[in-house]
């Protein structure tokens, strides 16, 4: 857990530094997340931002010393956001890829996940390659996208 935090700490820092927060007056970091993504970010029955991330942010910038304020951005607009400084950091789930370390500069991934197909339990489908000619949904600018195109060089198909 330790480690865990470690790592969050770094993601915010460096954040920080790339949106330019610098300087040691900073008193508040705007988080940019995407808070329809449980149970990293989303709402609860009284929409109020919770979520995995929402908690390590929020322990981070505890320890920092500044105060915490969680932005809900298009996710599809995370780049320009960043870039724009409308948010100081991204804390979300976001696959690190080489087209998007043009942009963005990441910190040591904080956890380590897998892209999974989820159907019926009596769906014919068994494998990835039984996609082929369906239709399937996935989040709009994801890297599971790729994936299911077999765009992505992050996730050979």
């Amino acid at each position: 857990m330790r480690k865990l935090v470690a790592a969050m700490l770094v993601l915010l820092v460096t954040g920080m530094l790339v949106a330019g927060c610098g300087g040691a007056d900073k008193k508040k970091v705007v988080v940019g997340l995407d808070d329809n993504f449980p149970p990293m970010g989303f709402r609860d029955d009284k929409n109020n931002i919770i979520g995995f991330d929402v908690d390590m942010a929020k322990e981070a910038t505890k320890r920092m010393g500044v105060e915490v304020e969680f932005k809900p951005i298009d996710w599809n607009s995370k780049e320009a956001e960043l870039s724009g400084k409308r948010v100081d950091v991204l804390w979300n789930g976001l696959t690190i890829t080489e087209k998007r370390k043009e942009n963005i500069l990441f910190s040591n991934a904080y956890m380590e996940n897998r892209q999974i197909i989820v159907v019926a339990a009596n769906s014919p489908i068994k494998t990835k390659a039984d996609l082929a000619g369906k239709v399937v949904g996935t989040q709009d600018g994801s890297s599971s996208t790729g994936l299911i195109a077999g765009l992505s060089p992050y996730f050979p198909v």
